[in-house]
């Protein structure tokens, strides 16, 4: 799809900040792209968009979303809405011939997402999801390793994603805790880990699961002295079993005090071990199982900003979260500018929400439950 520019189109303004901001940025972490254009965002209400313009320098802002996508003058479209409009949002960008960049999760759950599946068979289209944890040096790195064979066989992984943004009981009620969202950390903070799931070691066969909600009630606004019903789960732990035999733990939880953002990625194989988090980020530990018993320990492997084609700022400077994404923007334009299939792709973002709905299944039967294919 050769632009002589990229004209962008932002629908949402919440975490669509992130990805303005890696639009902005990407041209200069990444040599040879065509100059990127913010044309129009899509935001709730007017101020909001004023916001943008002012900030980003957007073109215009507009409160309709479907005026952004008919823009004959855009040729690139990101949605970043909360969960409940992406089903609406999506199967009208697909109807247009605009690239397509995607916020997790898919879709409120898997019926949406085949929905959106059947019109992009329909259409021929495709688009990207965000999961830019793919896309730091040190889960790159594991990947390679993974599939060179370095770890051996997979017999065993332990993935884990805690925060600390609800420990406070007296913080309102937004829309990942209400109903909109249809779960609460499953579909927020799990779809990470079951995307790198997918992408390391493979799709898990069947699943169990239990889910917790431990503050009931909050405010329903700040401020405010009603209080409302929490609606969604604050904290999940899934088993999954996988058809060659490797089992391993997703857990996730948004009540963990001193958490802050910490992810970790563990996975253990027949011929050595691969460890990562997310707050040393700059350092892959890895225990080599053909060493004798005492020699047998974690070394440190240093992966900082070691992006291959990336112009700066150099492979030896630690990393921050937000390179994540400027890192994500520019494969997907790549992608996008060379014809590529897009991946992840909106198949495996169901398969995501097919381990999502199979884990609130598990969760509400207290079993073992096959996970549907998308």
């Amino acid at each position: 799809m050769p632009f002589d520019r990229i004209r962008v189109g932002l629908i949402g303004y919440g975490v669509g900040k992130l990805y303005a901001t890696s639009l902005r940025s990407v041209g200069l972490y990444y040599d040879g792209f065509p100059p990127v254009d913010l044309v129009s965002v899509a935001t709730a209400t007017p101020a909001s968009g004023e916001r943008a313009v002012r900030h980003f320098g957007f073109e215009r802002a507009t409160t309709d979303y479907r005026e952004l996508l008919a823009a004959d003058d855009i040729n690139t479209v990101v949605i970043a809405t909360p969960i409940d409009l992406h089903r609406e949002m999506l199967i009208e960008a697909l109807r247009t011939d605009k690239a397509i960049y995607m916020d997790k999760p898919l879709t409120v759950n898997l019926d949406e997402a085949w929905d959106v599946l059947a019109v992009a068979n329909e259409t021929g289209r495709d688009a990207q999801m965000i999961f830019e944890f793919r896309f730091n040096p040190a889960l790159m790195r594991t990947h390679e390793m993974i599939r060179s064979g370095q770890l051996g066989e997979v017999y065993a992984f332990r993935l884990s994603y805690f925060r600390s943004s609800y420990t406070d009981p007296e913080k309102s009620l937004r829309w990942k805790a209400s109903a909109k969202a249809a779960s609460g950390v499953l579909n927020d903070l799990a779809t990470h880990l079951f995307d790198l799931l997918l992408w390391l070691v493979g799709m898990p066969e069947r699943v169990s699961a239990q889910t917790r909600t431990f503050i009931d009630t909050r405010p329903a606004g700040r401020g405010s002295d009603e209080r409302v019903r929490v609606e969604t789960e604050d904290h999940a732990t899934v088993l999954c079993a996988l058809p060659g035999g490797a089992v391993g733990t997703i857990e996730v939880g948004r009540l963990i005090a001193g958490a802050v953002n910490d992810m970790t990625v563990t996975i253990y194989g027949s011929r050595g071990s691969l460890k990562w988090n997310l707050m040393n980020p700059n350092y892959l530990y890895y225990a080599d199982g053909a060493q004798p018993d005492e020699l047998d320990a974690w070394r440190a492997l240093p992966t900082a900003q070691r992006y291959p084609d990336a112009v700066l700022p150099g492979g030896d400077v630690p990393l921050g979260m937000m390179r994540f994404h400027v890192a994500s923007m520019a494969d997907f334009l790549h992608r996008t500018l060379e014809n590529r299939p897009y991946a992840p792709d909106l198949k495996q973002g169901a398969d995501v929400q097919a381990l999502v709905e199979a884990s609130q299944q598990a969760a509400a039967a207290n079993t073992w439950v096959d996970v549907p294919e998308p």
